[in-house]
């Protein structure tokens, strides 16, 4: 018979291949070891290594060139048996001519005194591919680069199986194919040397194809049927297609191909690519064919290489056509996939020289926050009038912490040349690009924090050239809000702030819902809530949604957003504006006077004047006061020339008096022009915490000066704004020295409609400066676990006090919102005065 008919019908080919597959599915190894053989003089037997279905592998020991080989030969029960001596003598001459590296070589050949036949061979000492593979597959994850207890990865397992195919390739080339490739006729020595083992099914291509064999020293030529049994001889599992029907017509280079498919799926997915309780059922599952998906049949989590399924699949292609021509076309494609992890391997190895900088530069920026804080704190402990000697060491600790972020920086810059060093070896390495947009990731929202445009773009642009998907939603910039009031049931509108001619405007832009509202979506940007409710005070609420940021109002130490309270319509005064709980961010402006580092700060809700006080206003505190019988106080708190003239000249104080004693207001003073409805002035620290005190007895409310960081959150909201406006200063918007004429002056105090803060308060960034109930310290207000605590009131007349806000006579850098001034509690200047505030709780 010259193979099968082409048009059977399943059963018809498993029928016919389950003819020629071995009885009773036999064990090819026998566990019986029968006594010692006589071999030829120069050969000493020195016991058995394997044994099979038809022969056996013994070690021997060649004694003409004191060697050990091994040495295989037929069982004595096949010595007659023709057609099996006959291949047997086809693997010895086919084996003996393909002298490659991956193919082990034979010495020597023979027949012994009982006729059986034998050759000699290199002796393989190592382990089974199947063995390998079993090993790595029986680690968690066969795709981690971490060997095994023996050394293997998966990597090297690849690499082993690369070596193969170009062991068949070679073959390929010379026409031989080899018919049953499978895990166990593949060895791996102990010297990492890989060969493709046991040729006796093979079949030289060409003119010799014709009578299945070739004519060799003995002279015998192989049927026609030996040739359909060697064929189905083939392991069921590792067969193609094609030969598992014994079309013997169709055997070739393309058949070794699927069959070195099946081992790479075996290899990738830890399991044959057909299995069954019998070779029948086996074979029954080639023929139906074709298997899972090798990325499928995976038990492990870690995706596969998908270079290497794609390799796997187009090998096992069930139409011969469609597969690698041979195993050399097979065998590039495994090289350039080898050729690209050797490369990534050296890029991590790279990279990881790269990340043992990161531990310095986390110990040094933390060194030199440490220093920066430190120094602060010493300063505080230093008058501005103490003898240089005193200040050194805090001088000395704040050039170590410019030192120590010199060095972190030039460490960091070292990084970023090692991480973009292993790109230049695999520019697609994903954990370097990773790394890369994590930086660039927190640049860029350390640049949009501080309101640094050009940085920002460059940051967001290398962001997106490093990011590979993860940072996506953070490059679309949307967050999500959350919030609650009470009482619920509040409508709230949006506002989103835009740049509108140097200012941020808020635009409407409907309503956004009713509360409870969670997880709302909402753009990146600043925005303006209005939260409305019958019988309720309308609040400005603004939010600040950051890139993939959530707002929730989350206080600190609390697991639920805070509910913002919306007060009542007549909890709050004319002129008076709320300002409710939540966080803020304050300082962080390089260009402010003594200002502090960037912080997120919770601040609770508090009231605060929507204008400073303005003459009108502190008149009556004076009068009060005389009316009172207590005009010895109502004089010490009479504004008066800030650069200080005596008591008892009528012209050292800012206001006149009438027959009766009462005060009343001078239209100039000092060469400063007065304004009933402008701010009052030229009042120290002392008279602006009576005036808040009066004022709380007046109206029995728990008035107060407000602390430093309560008026900037006033003033900025909570986007970290430069100014009360934005970002961009112009004379025009607020009441300074640029936007007057020759005798500038503090003007009214609604005036200047454009110097309005997000919650309505004016005045923030122009004509006077407000006292602040806090004293003047290097690292500001006292915060504890990220909360603003509003303290009593200093009564050391030696500490200083802080001032904040800009004024009439003042330029752009001392108008700035985060900026700091310092006062003693009984200086009078004409561009300081007070605006009060007090704690709100429902």
């Amino acid at each position: 018979m010259g193979g099968a008919k082409q048009d059977q019908t399943l059963e018809e080919a498993i029928e016919f291949a389950s003819t020629y597959l071995p009885a009773a599915d036999a064990a090819t190894n026998r566990s019986d070891e029968p006594a010692r053989v006589t071999l030829p003089g120069r050969y000493v037997d020195l016991g058995r290594i394997a044994a099979g279905a038809f022969g056996e592998v013994r070690r021997v020991r060649d004694t003409l060139l004191d060697r050990v080989v091994a040495m295989k030969l037929l069982h004595a029960e096949h010595a007659s048996a023709g057609h099996l001596r006959q291949r047997f003598w086809v693997e010895v001459q086919i084996t003996a001519q393909l002298q490659h590296p991956g193919i082990v070589a034979v010495y020597d050949r023979g027949e012994l005194a009982d006729g059986r036949a034998w050759y000699t061979m290199k002796e393989i000492r190592g382990r089974t591919l199947r063995d390998v593979i079993d090993e790595v597959h029986a680690a968690a994850d066969p795709n981690a680069f971490g060997p095994t207890a023996s050394g293997w990865t998966f990597r090297r397992l690849v690499d082993a199986f690369g070596r193969i195919v170009q062991a068949v390739a070679y073959a390929h080339r010379r026409g031989i194919v080899h018919r049953d490739l499978k895990p166990e006729n593949m060895m791996v020595g102990e010297f990492a040397e890989v060969l493709v083992m046991d040729w006796g099914l093979a079949r030289r291509l060409g003119r010799a194809a014709e009578h299945e064999g070739f004519t060799g020293e003995f002279g015998a030529t192989a049927s026609a049927a030996l040739t359909q049994h060697g064929d189905i001889l083939g392991t069921p599992a590792y067969m193609s297609p094609e030969q598992a029907r014994g079309a013997l017509s169709l055997h070739g280079p393309p058949s070794d191909v699927y069959s070195l498919g099946a081992v790479l799926y075996s290899l990738l997915s830890g399991r044959p690519p057909y299995e069954g309780l019998s070779s029948r059922e086996v074979l029954r599952a080639v023929l139906e064919g074709p298997p899972k998906p090798v990325a499928e049949a995976s038990e492990h989590a870690a995706p596969l290489p998908r270079e290497l399924c794609a390799i796997c699949e187009r090998a096992m292609q069930r139409e011969i056509t469609q597969r690698y021509p041979d195993a050399a076309a097979m065998s590039e494609d495994l090289v350039a996939w080898l050729d690209g992890v050797r490369l990534r391997e050296q890029a991590l190895e790279a990279l990881h020289q790269a990340r043992a900088y990161e531990p310095e530069i986390t110990r040094l920026r933390g060194e030199a926050r440490a220093m920066r804080a430190l120094s602060r704190s010493m300063q505080n402990d230093v008058r501005p009038r103490d003898p240089v000697e005193k200040k050194i060491p805090a001088w000395d600790m704040e050039d170590e912490a410019k030192r120590l972020g010199r060095l972190a920086a030039l460490s960091e810059t070292k990084w970023l040349e090692a991480v973009h060093g292993s790109l230049s070896v695999d520019p697609g390495l994903p954990e370097a690009h990773a790394l890369l947009a994590d930086h660039y990731r927190q640049r860029l929202v350390e640049a949009e924090r501080d309101h640094r445009d050009e940085d920002a773009a460059r940051a967001e642009e290398l962001l997106r050239i490093h990011d590979r998907g993860q940072h996506a939603a953070f490059l679309r910039g949307d967050g999500r809000l959350t919030l609650v009031t009470d009482p619920p049931g509040a409508e709230v509108f949006v506002d989103r702030y835009e740049l509108q001619h140097r200012r941020l405007v808020p635009v409407p832009e409907g309503l956004l819902g009713k509360t409870p509202l969670a997880c709302v979506p909402l753009r990146r940007g600043s925005y303006l809530l209005r939260i409305r409710a019958p019988g309720r005070v309308e609040v400005r609420y603004p939010v600040l949604i950051e890139r993939d940021g959530f707002w929730d109002g989350v206080d600190p130490g609390q697991d639920k957003p805070f509910p913002i309270h919306l007060p009542m319509e007549n909890e709050l005064l004319p002129n008076e504006i709320y300002v409710p709980a939540g966080y803020a961010w304050t300082g962080g402006d390089p260009d402010a006077p003594d200002g502090l580092p960037a912080r997120r700060v919770w601040i609770d809700a508090f009231v605060i004047g929507r204008y400073p006080v303005t003459n009108e206003e502190y008149l009556a505190f004076l009068n009060d006061l005389v009316q009172q019988g207590r005009e010895t106080e109502a004089l010490e708190a009479c504004p008066r020339a800030h650069h200080g003239m005596v008591l008892d000249s009528e012209h050292a104080f800012a206001y006149a008096r009438d027959e009766k004693g009462l005060f009343q207001l001078r239209k100039e003073h000092a060469g400063t022009i007065w304004q009933l409805r402008g701010p009052v002035m030229s009042i120290s620290w002392q008279n602006a915490v009576a005036y808040s005190a009066w004022l709380m007895a007046k109206r029995d409310l728990p008035y107060r000066l407000p602390n430093e960081l309560e008026r900037e959150k006033a003033v900025r909201g909570v986007d970290a704004r430069r100014f009360s406006w934005g970002d961009h200063f112009d004379a025009t918007f607020a009441c300074v020295m640029a936007s007057q004429g020759e005798t500038p002056a503090a003007a009214e105090v609604t005036a200047y409609p454009m110097d309005e803060s997000p919650y309505g308060m004016r005045g923030g960034s122009g004509n006077t400066r407000d006292f602040c109930g806090n004293s003047w310290t290097m690292e500001g207000p006292a915060i504890r676990e990220g909360r603003l605590l509003i303290e009593a009131p200093p009564t050391d007349d030696y500490e200083y006090r802080s001032c904040r806000g800009g004024a009439w006579n003042s330029v752009e850098n001392l108008n700035r919102a985060a900026g700091r001034l310092v006062a003693r509690p009984n200086v009078r200047r004409n561009t300081t005065g007070v605006r009060v505030a007090r704690s709100y709780s429902p």
